[in-house]
């Protein structure tokens, strides 16, 4: 037991100097003017999207509990509305008999939806971590793949509103506790490949008892656990039959404690590489090397650990070009009593931890990060950051006076200098939850993006769900982009797209992943602020093949098929 209070004390509380420079760190007031058009409403009840997370907790404290779960929007049906889904958990017994399921709900396209989980082949009891989702087989629909405490499950879609699982024809089941995954073509042959993050080696059987007071027995940390290593799969493309190859691609790490995945091409070679993020160890940053294999190079980098050389409690992911400037920043939710990590690469340069700079540090340091993403909520041409918060532990209060177990989300606005100000009061982000997974999408087709927060449910009354309406009054345009390959993997995953407005360059990628255990659109949406016109747009797809496009107007869905502007 004092092993454990150790480990405990060790994980939470953070060094009173440094505490002390962000508390003196001063943060400039926020500009009403500009933040009066935006505002995020609550429309979880209207929309009768009625999703309440289930753990099985029973006092017992077992350490999935606290850990879950994700969350999606996509388009299942191919109706041109965003679709909602859950992971979920259930009862703590060796069946296949629990009430509780993943939940999936189909927009109606006039603002609610329905639970048709049931009617869909989903209602199948697990113990649900996380999802990512894409067209797996290149059949022109969405395939679902939940990562589990035990036995991942992979769903393709019929394409007639149901799904089919093939996990065991698939062989990308498993027996671990897995997080979150992404779907990506490593080796660029138009067949999508499956990353799955590993968490640690836990059972009913192998679970301890931990405590931090000495009173009560709370949830334990990941260093009283051995890790997992993370799997890599490749698609043989051969009716949707997969090869595991963790140990022949070079990721095979049983250290790795992995919790969330991002892809990204960091050297700007073409060929995806992965960052993830590890709890309580060194991080990776898997270099493809373009031959099937990756060489981890997070220590090289700078991503490793944070600028004092410790590695810390690191859970959602992601990655954008948040100063238009073909610059990779990568940010990374942390533990409460650190803050969240925020890494900047100058193009071809390594990765330097810029989280105090940027004014991220501050705000984040009595939060526990789970779920979190870039965005332009604002549709002002500048990368924004949401974080999904809430404690792991509910008594936590008792022994830290700071930290709450519930906790609102956090918005850091893009102030277009290299720093940003947290302004979730400001923008209706004021009800406080114990946030995990999150995603963000377009659901009510209006152009800007809206948020969805799975909530754990360790307590019943916290773990409802919300969805969130981005309300925005602004006049701001937007282009959105949907990439359909040809050569390249159906869904045109690890496409680059580069727009210019009056001079500004916007680059994004077509992903999965990313956040916590969750799956955001994979449409991409652009902020143009008052520009009325796209200058030229180009698209570079996994194949090489490259489409350029000149004078696109605003505030349009552009579908763009591999190749099709040679044809023009």
């Amino acid at each position: 037991m004092e092993t454990f209070q150790n480990l405990a004390v060790a994980y939470i509380f953070t060094k009173l100097t440094v505490l002390c420079l962000l508390l003196a760190l001063s943060t400039p007031g926020i500009s009403h003017t500009r933040l009066s058009g935006t505002n995020f409403i609550n429309v979880t009840d209207e929309t009768e999207v009625d999703f309440t997370h289930f753990t099985g907790a029973l006092g017992k404290r077992y350490m999935p509990e606290t850990m879950g779960s994700g969350c999606a929007f996509f388009d299942f049906d191919h109706d041109g509305y965003l679709d909602i889904l859950f992971a979920n958990g259930r009862e703590w017994r060796d069946d296949n008999q629990s009430s509780y399921t993943p939940k999936l709900y189909r927009n109606l396209g006039n603002g609610k939806f329905i639970d048709v989980t049931e009617k869909a082949g989903l209602a199948i009891p697990m113990y649900g971590m996380g999802v990512t989702i894409a067209d797996f087989d290149n059949d022109d629909d969405q395939d679902i793949y939940f990562t589990n405490v035990g036995s991942n499950l992979l769903f393709r879609n019929n394409g007639n509103t149901t799904f089919t699982d093939v996990t065991d024809i698939s062989n990308t089941g498993g027996d671990d506790w897995s997080t979150s995954a992404l779907f990506f073509d490593y080796d660029r042959d138009g067949q999508l490949d499956l990353f799955v993050c590993n968490y640690v080696k836990w059972t009913i059987e192998s679970d301890l008892s931990c405590t931090v007071d000495d009173q009560h027995r709370s949830y334990c940390t990941p260093a009283v656990y051995p890790g997992q290593s993370c799997r890599l799969y490749r698609n043989l493309g051969k009716g949707g039959i997969f090869q595991e190859t963790t140990e022949k691609a070079g990721v095979y790490n049983p250290d790795g404690k992995s919790l969330g995945v991002t892809m990204l091409d960091y050297d700007d070679d073409g060929w995806i590489d992965l960052a993830v993020a590890n709890d309580t160890e060194a991080n990776f940053l898997y270099h493809n090397n373009g031959d099937g294999t990756f060489t981890d190079q997070a220590l090289l980098m700078g991503v490793a650990f944070d600028e004092n050389g410790k590695s810390q409690g690191c859970m959602g992911i992601d990655v954008a070009d948040v100063n238009n400037d073909n610059s990779n920043v990568i940010a990374i939710g942390n533990f409460s009593n650190e803050m969240n990590s925020f890494f900047l690469a100058r193009a071809g340069d390594y990765f330097s931890d810029q989280t105090i700079q940027t004014r991220i540090g501050n705000s984040s340091l009595f939060t526990l990060t789970f779920g979190l993403f870039f965005l332009d909520f604002d549709l002002d041409g500048y990368q924004d950051l949401f974080c999904a918060n809430g404690h792991i532990e509910p008594n936590v209060s008792r022994y830290q006076r700071n930290i709450r177990y519930p906790q609102r989300p956090s918005l850091f606005w893009n102030q277009q200098n290299g720093k940003f100000d947290e302004i979730g009061l400001k923008v209706g982000l004021r009800k406080a939850g114990v946030g995990r997974g999150a995603a963000y999408g377009d659901y009510d087709r209006d152009g800007d993006l809206d948020l969805l927060v799975s909530n754990s449910g360790v307590i019943s009354r916290n773990g409802r769900a919300w969805l969130l309406r981005n309300d925005a009054n602004h006049k701001n345009n937007y282009l959105r982009i949907k990439t359909k390959g040809i050569v390249s993997n159906r869904d045109g995953i690890g496409t680059k797209v580069i727009i210019s407005t009056a001079g500004v360059q916007q680059r994004q990628m077509v992903h999965t992943g990313s956040s916590y255990c969750s799956q955001s659109e994979m449409i991409l949406t652009f902020g143009l602020g008052q520009a009325e016109v796209v200058d030229w747009l180009e698209v570079i797809w996994p194949s090489s093949t490259i489409d350029k496009y000149t004078h696109i107007t605003a505030n349009t869905l552009l579908t763009i098929n591999e190749g099709e502007s040679k044809q023009q």
